[in-house]
């Protein structure tokens, strides 16, 4: 993923953050994980909060709920 596309992916993922459920837990071990089920290459990568916001502007549960 290049740098600029990197950016637009947090750029959007920070714009939807109003879509995230309050109880939303923010890393991948208070989710219940070891590590973080996104591939390394994410950029958002462990960033539970930044990745469901991601997902849910398109309706979609993040990797880690599919």
């Amino acid at each position: 993923m290049t740098r600029d596309r990197a950016d637009r992916k947090r750029e959007a993922a920070l714009a939807h953050l109003r879509l995230v459920p309050t109880r939303t837990l923010a890393t991948p071990a208070a989710r219940g994980y070891v590590e973080c089920p996104c591939p390394k290459r994410c950029t958002l990568h462990g960033e539970c909060e930044l990745c469901v916001a991601y997902h849910a502007r398109r309706g979609l549960p993040p990797r880690c709920e599919r």
